[in-house]
């Protein structure tokens, strides 16, 4: 079994340096536009080496330095919320070298143990709250690097259709991807999946013997081990120490997410089901699977629900289903806030696959927009609602804004501008605008409208499959 080499090299290599070394070949590094690349520094070293599936990582430890803590200093931003300590990223910079060195002693030596961390409940849309776990900021420090250092080890090894907290990946692949699965309607058997509670619900046990299968390091798996047990302290004033999950709000809990499922999900699905006609598609915890058969997907249904019961997760019932998709069928699905269908209002017209926002994302980020814009209308400046319409606006269309989507991308746009004038008007007990004087400010100080067609993204370009 390969395993890795020690870490002898310098964190800094020559400018001129193109080539490494591996089992006494000379290596070429390739960036995504198919250039030759510098090997700069570790974490691209971990990644050249991660490139083998079988190789096993002994020596991970190394690579919490000054180095790499302060590279994570850089990368933090100040403006985050405070953990319990109360120390923010200005008050910690002070004696920065000070506190680095201090961290990587006790890091190495053994003695560093994360504080508890502050539970925060976030309300989500269908009225229940998401619990977010505030790490303290040295803490979010170690969490950086070691979330550094696990994306390096494993983004080699992941399938090509993850999408969810992946550099260069996005949910706008996954949507091409499920796109371009379904437009010919040859896998028309849909296998809808989802979790309940995913990220609360990981067993720790399983998880460190699925981290064991490719990292041998124990003092980096007892640092991950710490970090997964450490206290939170809820609202109330109760601290509790979790015995599964891995905390939202940690830097780290979307790659230890996503390297559960990969082994999980992803391998097993690949290895017993996968093939040109049956193919997955997922985005972190939401996984849709395109099959040919009906006898196939309600047998892959079957074994997924006795494959995520033995480590230890639990589908939701009522969202997890099978659907015929064909085009003979009057079925749509929802997939990362999207609802795909089949257009068939032309009848002498071959039908198209379509997409548009779903229905009740669409009626939630309306209903948030109205209320955000009542809740500041008086305790913010009107250049400052200005400024924040438009990163709203902006960012609505930057995400939905595909070209079958334009009606949708039109009804959010009015019904946001509604809602300013409505509430801008009630700054005061007279009448602030009347509808030509707010027409005026929209013309000399405009929002982003809804993109023209030929800016929109299309998703009947070419694109690749797994």
């Amino acid at each position: 079994m390969p395993v890795e080499k020690r870490d002898r090299q310098q964190l800094n290599l020559n400018s001129s340096t193109q080539t490494i070394y591996q089992d006494g070949k000379i290596e070429h590094i390739w960036n995504h536009s198919g250039q030759l690349e510098m090997f700069p520094n570790r974490w691209l070293r971990i990644s050249f080496a991660a490139r083998k599936k079988n190789v096993v990582f002994n020596n991970l430890l190394c690579h919490f330095n000054i180095e790499t803590l302060r590279e994570a200093f850089n990368a933090l931003d100040g403006s985050k919320a405070l953990g319990t300590d109360g120390i923010n990223k200005k008050v910690y910079g002070k004696n920065l070298e000070e506190n680095l060195t201090d961290l990587v002693n006790r890091i190495h030596k053994g003695s560093y143990s994360p504080q508890t961390k502050r539970l925060v409940q976030i309300p989500k849309a269908d009225g229940t709250t998401r619990p977010i776990a505030i790490s303290c900021f040295e803490d979010k420090l170690v969490e950086w690097v070691m979330g550094k250092i696990l994306e390096c080890t494993y983004e080699p090894i992941f399938i090509r259709n993850s999408f969810g907290f992946r550099p260069y990946l996005s949910a706008h692949d996954a949507i091409k991807a499920t796109y371009c699965s379904l437009k010919d309607d040859n896998r028309p058997y849909i296998v809808e999946i989802d979790f309940a509670k995913y990220f609360n619900s990981i067993p720790h046990r399983k998880l460190m013997k699925i981290l064991s299968k490719r990292i041998s390091d124990r003092r980096f798996k007892g640092l991950i081990g710490r970090f997964l047990k450490v206290g939170v302290l809820e609202q109330s004033g109760i601290t509790s120490s979790p015995e599964e999950g891995t905390p939202q709000g940690s830097i780290m809990s979307p790659i230890l997410a996503n390297i559960y499922l990969h082994y999980v999900l992803d391998e097993w699905f690949l290895q017993n089901y996968a093939s040109y006609s049956d193919i997955i598609v997922r985005y972190a915890d939401d996984a849709v699977f395109f099959f040919k058969s009906e006898q196939k997907a309600k047998q892959f249904f079957a074994h997924l629900k006795e494959r995520v019961s033995e480590f230890g997760l639990v589908l939701n019932e009522e969202k997890s289903v099978i659907i015929n998709f064909s085009k003979n069928e009057r079925n749509s699905f929802n997939f990362l806030g999207f609802t795909f269908y089949w257009d068939k209002k032309r009848p002498y017209i071959k039908q198209a696959l379509k997409i548009k926002t779903q229905q009740k994302t669409l009626h939630r980020k309306i209903q948030d927009f109205y209320l955000w814009i009542k809740s500041c209308r008086s305790s913010l400046k009107i250049d400052r609602i200005w400024k924040l319409a438009k990163a709203k606006l902006q960012g609505h269309f930057n995400y939905y804004g595909f070209s079958d989507n334009l009606p949708k991308l039109n009804h959010f746009y009015y019904e946001a501008i509604r809602s300013l004038f409505v509430w801008l008007n009630r700054r005061s007990q007279k009448q602030s605008y009347t509808w030509e004087q707010f027409q005026e400010r929209l013309k000399f100080n405009p929002l982003p409208t809804v993109p023209s067609m030929a800016k929109l993204k299309h998703l009947n370009r070419r694109w690749a499959y797994v």
